[in-house]
């Protein structure tokens, strides 16, 4: 009884052999395909058989395919052709001897097997993928929740004997020379805690308007940091300022 003329058999997911591991699956990926191809256009089966050959060379052992052949997963033909042929010709395969002439495709049951096989790696990709974008959402899930942690915890400090700024240890600016309206921003910013927002702390003086020169302060506090680490901004009405983790 020829492959095509074999009846699709019940397989279900419970029944399928342990002996289809991951060695196997190249080859049977191979004949699955040869058999794809008969069903599609309608060919001899034994047109599209393949040698040993390419199984072996995709890693199938003899005991492999002497293993398909007593499960009835393969069916095994010997082409028996001669040079001037007009068409190929073949016959019944000797049993599991193997030859240089020897050929298998799969039967409709080796085609339930493989497509179960063959299902089965694809849902287990997909659970891999989803696992694998579960744990990765937790994972930056987690650094999030370590990184805000981290923003509440970590908070800049003003050193006005030393006149540096630092952050987490890491001096963030250091002044050289005077510059009494950077220093009087970062010394109400140290006496609050470092609250997120505070007042424009500024003197009113007479050659400047008040939101024109806490600009100006807030400019020169983000320029020429050691380790850029802090911004400073206003409250976008010229009457308080800002600091964030930069």
């Amino acid at each position: 009884m020829s492959a095509n003329e074999k009846s699709r058999v019940d397989w279900t997911e419970d029944s399928q052999p342990l002996l289809i591991d991951e060695r196997l699956h190249a080859g049977l990926a191979v004949l699955w395909r040869a058999y794809i191809c008969t069903q599609d256009t309608g060919a001899n089966i034994c047109d599209l058989s393949l040698p040993t050959g390419r199984l072996f060379a995709a890693g199938m052992t003899g005991a492999d395919l002497r293993w398909m052949i007593a499960k009835g997963f393969t069916e095994h033909v010997e082409e028996t052709t001669e040079r001037g042929d007009a068409h190929r010709s073949f016959r019944s395969g000797n049993g599991y001897f193997l030859g240089h002439r020897s050929r298998l495709i799969l039967t409709a049951s080796g085609a339930v097997l493989a497509e179960n096989v063959f299902r089965e790696a694809a849902r287990s990709a997909h659970a891999t993928l989803s696992a694998l974008a579960t744990v990765t959402g937790e994972v930056a899930t987690a650094r999030q929740s370590v990184y805000e942690r981290k923003v509440l915890s970590v908070k800049p400090r003003w050193d006005v004997i030393r006149r540096e700024l630092s952050l987490d240890g890491m001096i963030v600016k250091r002044f050289r020379v005077p510059a009494r309206n950077q220093e009087t921003i970062l010394s109400v910013f140290e006496e609050e805690g470092w609250v997120e927002h505070i007042h424009d702390p500024l003197p009113v003086t007479q050659d400047i308007d008040a939101p024109t020169r806490l600009h100006d302060a807030i400019n020169r506090l983000n320029r020429s940091q050691i380790n850029p680490l802090l911004r400073f901004h206003g409250d976008g009405n010229g009457t308080g300022i800002f600091w964030r983790l930069d």
